[in-house]
């Protein structure tokens, strides 16, 4: 339908989206700079404080109509969140294609939020990151079911890490998978 290809490897079921959310941060070391787009979804600000993680903030405003684009500095993780939580604003194409083009400039991470996807009813606007080129060497997607299955007190999402992101030479979908099968006993299987 969106014309992406993934790996089964690629593709980790969880219990939901802010859990990866907050726990991806264990993938990067105290002191890499955060950016987050204000206003924005609690748990980016919170689980990178609890991460000792340096936080940059981006203007998200009626000026920009909540969509920032990338700033004139570095920052080695960025969170975006399309549709937003809690502006509701959703990044088009060219919009996201900046964001990857930022990303791969800048050796950086992109934390693609993608929760609320079920929510675009324009055909024009993408419902994941990995409609964009070059999404795979740079971004990490977030996605949950409780959304669209209407259902946020059974935890039950998925995060997307491609084999072809790497970081200093290190694949994060292995080091996430790692993280996962030490950290995380796994979504309950009648959950699932």
């Amino acid at each position: 339908k969106w014309n992406i290809s993934l790996e089964t490897e690629e593709i980790f079921i969880s219990d939901g989206a802010k859990s990866d959310l907050g726990n991806i941060l264990d993938l990067f070391s105290e002191g890499t700079s955060v950016l987050i787009p204000d206003p924005v979804y609690p748990v980016y600000v919170d689980a990178s404080i609890m991460g000792g993680k340096k936080i940059l903030f981006l203007d998200a405003s009626e000026e920009n109509s909540f969509l920032p684009l990338p700033p004139a500095f570095h920052a080695d993780v960025i969170f975006l969140c399309s549709p937003n939580n809690p502006t509701g604003a959703v990044y088009s194409k060219d919009g996201l294609q900046a964001w990857v083009d930022y990303a791969l400039a800048e050796k950086a991470v992109l934390l693609f939020d993608g929760a609320y996807e079920a929510f675009i009813t324009d055909p024009s606007l993408p419902h994941s990151i990995f409609e964009v080129d070059g999404a795979k060497k740079c971004a990490i997607e977030f996605c949950s079911f409780s959304k669209k299955a209407g259902f946020t007190g059974t935890r039950c999402g998925y995060t997307v890490i491609p084999k072809e992101l790497e970081i200093d030479g290190l694949s994060l979908n292995h080091l996430w998978l790692r993280r996962q099968t030490t950290k995380f006993n796994g979504v309950p299987y009648i959950v699932q």
